[in-house]
């Protein structure tokens, strides 16, 4: 049960899972239904292509239509239809992973006699010059100068709020659910290395990692490369010699709830990316026992412990990168790393480590 007495809360954001399956929509997915199971009363807030209210796990989901194609008018429409839900219903928080249903937040409390405590949570990095080119940009400037909470979910992320916008912030990391996230029991029988995530978003980096298997088959032919996540690597693989295109498999999307065993059948997880503000990713590979190659880049290296469940390398080297992932290999090999790397995500644990933790932003103030 929870630590704090039991709280009404709403948790916000324009894109609904499994219809979209990013590290924001786990989020709201996963940490709703802790909260829940810790004795909160929680609504969740989303927009999709079948309209509804739905109850599952203790949470109620109201789903509204999406209406229109464009991200930023939808966005927009979604903070819109909010405000008077948060005015019609009493919350003790709200907490919004959009900018514009985290503004409809702040207003929704203005207006109320007895406001509840706004909470925001920024999925990416706090950077100025992104978020001023941005349709929303408005509305970020809003959200620092005016919520209760403005949570990044790393170290790195806080450091880069308090230099651009002299505030200070609360850590919100995303999280794993130890319980679907297990190694498993037994790993690929040749090495294998496992990429999660966005398969044509340049910064992610597959195409240094198509360059650093080139690499690393000299020295290991057998070795294969799995590439899971959304978007269309096809025009990637063009590109690259067709020694290594028979060495790689674009794994189909799937059921979500099986990616845990990709995770722990592989021998490495890698993700070679810049600019992530956190890498939930990276979390779920090290609670299936998988060690972890990373960039130096932003958030990712708050999450590894060199030597013991991974290795970190510059993003922009594909010898580099393919020194990390030779390292994660030698891991993978050893006893104990399996265990090293399932220790490190335990914080993370949705309902043991990360719901404990929101609960208590929800009730201060």
């Amino acid at each position: 049960m929870a630590a704090t007495d039991p709280l009404r809360l709403a948790l916000t954001h324009p894109y609904s899972w499994p219809e979209v399956r990013r590290g924001a929509e786990r989020i709201i997915h996963e940490l709703s239904r802790a909260l829940a199971a810790r004795g909160h009363t929680v609504t969740v807030y989303t927009a999709g292509r079948a309209p509804g209210v739905s109850s599952d796990s203790g949470v109620t989901t109201v789903r509204l239509r999406r209406r229109v194609t464009s991200e930023s008018r939808h966005e927009r429409l979604f903070g819109i239809s909010l405000t008077p839900r948060l005015l019609a219903r009493r919350y003790d928080a709200v907490h919004s992973l959009g900018t514009r249903d985290a503004v409809a937040s702040i207003r929704a409390a203005r207006l109320l006699p007895r406001p509840h405590r706004t909470v925001y949570t920024n999925l990416g990095n706090p950077v100025r010059d992104w978020w001023d080119g941005r349709p929303d940009g408005r509305a970020q400037r809003r959200i620092v100068r005016d919520v209760d909470v403005y949570g990044c979910m790393s170290r790195y992320s806080l450091r880069v709020l308090r230099e651009t916008y002299g505030r200070e912030g609360a850590l919100t990391p995303g999280g794993v659910s130890l319980e679907q996230f297990q190694p498993q029991a037994a790993r690929e029988p040749t090495p294998t290395i496992l990429f999660s995530g966005a398969l044509s978003e340049p910064r992610k980096g597959v195409a240094i990692l198509l360059d650093a298997l080139a690499i690393l088959l000299r020295t290991t032919p057998d070795m294969r490369l799995w590439l899971s996540g959304p978007g269309d690597a096809a025009a990637l693989l063009d590109h690259a010699p067709a020694s290594v295109r028979e060495h790689v498999d674009v794994l189909p999307l799937g059921d979500p709830m099986l990616q845990a065993e990709r995770y722990g059948r592989a021998w490495v997880m890698t993700l070679p990316s810049r600019g992530d503000s956190f890498g939930m990713v990276v979390v779920e590979a090290l609670a299936c026992g998988t060690p972890v190659a990373v960039s130096g880049d932003a958030a990712l290296p708050e999450l590894v412990t060199a030597g013991e469940t991974g290795a970190v390398c510059d993003a922009g080297s594909a010898e580099s990168v393919a020194e990390a992932i030779s390292t994660c290999l030698e891991l993978a090999s050893k006893p104990g790393t399996a265990a090293a790397c399932r220790a490190s995500a335990e914080p993370f644990d949705w309902k043991t480590g990360i719901a404990p933790a929101f609960e208590k932003l929800y009730a201060a103030g």
